[in-house]
Order: structure tokens, then C-alpha cells, then sequence
């Protein structure tokens, strides 16, 4: 059994205190999760009282199956495409002629830092709309946000479960229900440092007269109460074109909203995002709605527990996003 420089390390220093190799074996196991045989403490302890030292001796163990032009070839293929299977490393290799079993490259891919995760997505950002990113993020790098409200509807569905849970190993995973067209609703708000605004839950499609709408019952209370001198807000809404519509800006100039424009396909760039995501792990984990109206009663009981330090929270976020923007030209951030 190959023990880790860690492992060896509380190994001696269980010894040193006076434990013996039984009691060691256990402590490994209760305080540091690592499984040990008795025979492995016996022989390490050994070996150390004639080497006094932890490294293992040079050349011992097998030799590697793979030379270090192999694992370069492995490490370069897996950087130019992380999609790739074992089974195609395993033709790469095979094409300069290095055979070596599935198994190997697996053990190596992962020896070399390469780990099998979920894909992490982000917005697809167009070159033409990277440019408009980046004028905007140089141009607020020290912006504050005081009085901007940042506003987004979101689709929220019925879904009593989180999208990841634990089993005990050698137990089948226990069945997690799920309806084959789930109940979904539509919420729209807005976030500022002074607060959230009201939460409007809808169904259906949303088109400028219904945002209007929307905007009349939620936003402009919240204006009158938060914002109520003329100019002194920004309303920041994403390029949808209800948004844009003519509908809408006649709306904008007639009730006094001061709308500020910012760059297309930039959620990352919107904090009330990284809101809504809170709000479904909150209803998945707290709530896991079986009706209708306890979704509802749900995102209204989240909405409630939404304050100006949580916003100021999230919008404070956009510290990271933006410099973010400006590394990347522009382009999508993963935040």
C-alpha cells in the first residue's frame, strides 16, 4: 500500500506520542479518513528507523507504462479539446505508436490534473456584442451603482428536488419523482442597494403591454418610495425587445422611468441573476412545492426574506464580474 507524505507525517507523529500501532491504524481512520493496515504502519515505521526519512527510495516501484513525450501528447490533446474520451487519446497515442490500455490513459489523464466534471456553460456571446461588453465594463470599473435598480424576469417550475443528492455506496439510489410537464410560473423584480422592489408572479407570455403593466404595479411604487426625485434612478432591464419596444419606451417617458442602457447577451453582468438561482435552491431545498400554490406561496415567503444587505450583497458581486470582462476581452466570464 503506497501512503501519502501526509499519512506518513501523522503516522510518526502518532508514534512519537507513544501510540501503538493499533491505536494509530484507528486514529487514522476516526480523525483523518484514511485507511491503513497494521502491516503498512509496521513496515513504514521500519523503514524509517533505517532511512530516517519519509521519500521513498529512488527507483523502487515499478516503472511508468507512459515516458513524459506520452504524457505531454495526452496533456497537449486534452487542452486543445476537454471533450476528449479515453478511447480517442487512446487512437492519439496509438497514431505515434504508444499502445497502452484504456485504464492506463484514465490513470495517467488524471495524474496529469484532468478530472471528469459536468460541462460548466456560460453565455454565448457574439464578436460583434464582446466590443459593446467591454466599453461598458471600462467605463463602470469604479461605478458604485448607488442608484441603479437591476431588474429580470425568470421561469420557475415545480421541482421538489435538488438536482444532486448523496447514496450510500453498494445501495441503489432512491427514486426521485418528477412530472413529465411540471407546473411553471413567472416572476419579475428588481434589486437596488436600497432594497428589492415588489415581485410580480405571472403566467403566461409576457408582451409590452403586460410588462408595462408589470412596471405600474411594482417598479413605480418602489420609485415613489426609494427614488422619488426625477433622474435619480437608473433602470437597468436586459435588450429583450418588449423591453425596447416603442410600446414600452412611450411608457418610460410618460411615467418617468430613467431607463439605462447596457450591452446585449450580458447576464452575467445583471446581479438580480445569481437572485433567482438562490431563490430555486430555496425551493427545491426548503420548500419542494407539490402544488401550485405552494410554489407560489414559496417564492412569495423568499421574496420576503429579501433586504437591502442581501442586494447590496449581489450587486456588490459585480466588483469581480467586471474586471472579469476587461480580462476577457469582452467575452463571457462564467460567473
Amino acid at each position: 500500500m503506497v501512503l501519502s507524505d501526509y499519512a506518513k507525517l501523522r503516522i510518526l507523529s502518532l508514534h512519537w506520542r507513544g501510540y501503538k500501532i493499533s491505536s494509530i491504524v484507528e486514529y487514522l481512520v476516526l480523525e483523518d479518513s484514511i485507511i491503513v493496515s497494521k502491516q503498512s504502519v509496521r513496515l513504514f515505521l521500519k523503514r524509517y528507523g533505517e532511512r530516517g526519512t519519509i521519500a521513498r527510495k529512488e527507483g523502487s516501484g515499478l516503472p511508468p507504462k507512459l515516458s513524459p513525450a506520452a504524457l505531454e501528447v495526452i496533456d497537449t490533446a486534452m487542452r486543445e479539446d476537454d471533450e476528449l474520451t479515453a478511447t480517442q487519446l487512446q487512437s492519439k497515442l496509438a497514431a505515434k505508436e504508444i499502445y497502452v490500455s484504456l485504464t492506463t490513459i484514465l490513470r495517467n489523464r488524471q495524474q496529469l490534473g484532468w478530472v471528469y466534471r459536468g460541462s460548466a456553460y456560460c453565455q454565448l456571446i457574439r464578436n460583434e456584442n464582446k466590443q459593446k461588453r467591454l466599453e461598458w465594463a471600462r467605463a463602470n470599473l469604479h461605478e458604485t451603482f448607488d442608484n441603479v435598480i437591476w431588474s429580470d424576469e425568470s421561469s420557475i417550475q415545480l421541482d421538489t428536488h435538488r438536482r444532486f443528492c448523496c447514496r450510500k455506496e453498494g445501495e441503489k439510489p432512491r427514486p426521485k419523482p418528477r412530472p413529465k410537464h411540471p407546473i411553471k410560473v413567472h416572476v419579475w423584480a428588481g434589486i437596488s442597494k436600497k432594497g428589492p422592489t415588489g415581485i410580480c408572479i405571472f403566467e403566461g407570455v409576457m408582451d409590452a403591454p403586460l410588462y408595462c403593466e408589470i412596471l405600474q404595479r411594482t417598479l413605480l411604487p418602489f420609485l415613489g418610495r426609494k427614488f422619488p426625485e426625477p433622474n435619480c434612478h437608473r433602470f437597468m432591464q436586459d435588450n429583450d425587445p418588449k423591453h425596447t419596444s416603442r410600446h414600452a419606451q412611450k411608457f418610460y417617458e410618460e411615467v418617468g422611468i430613467n431607463w439605462w442602457r447596457t450591452p446585449p447577451e450580458s447576464p452575467d453582468m445583471n446581479p438580480i441573476e445569481n437572485l433567482w438561482h438562490e431563490l430555486k435552491e430555496y425551493l427545491r431545498r426548503e420548500i419542494k412545492p407539490k402544488t401550485k400554490q405552494e410554489l407560489i406561496d414559496g417564492i412569495a415567503t423568499f421574496w420576503g426574506t429579501v433586504d437591502a444587505h442581501k442586494c447590496c450583497k449581489y450587486i456588490g458581486h459585480l466588483r469581480k464580474v467586471i474586471p472579469k470582462v476587461i480580462e476577457m476581452g469582452g467575452g463571457a466570464t462564467g460567473y
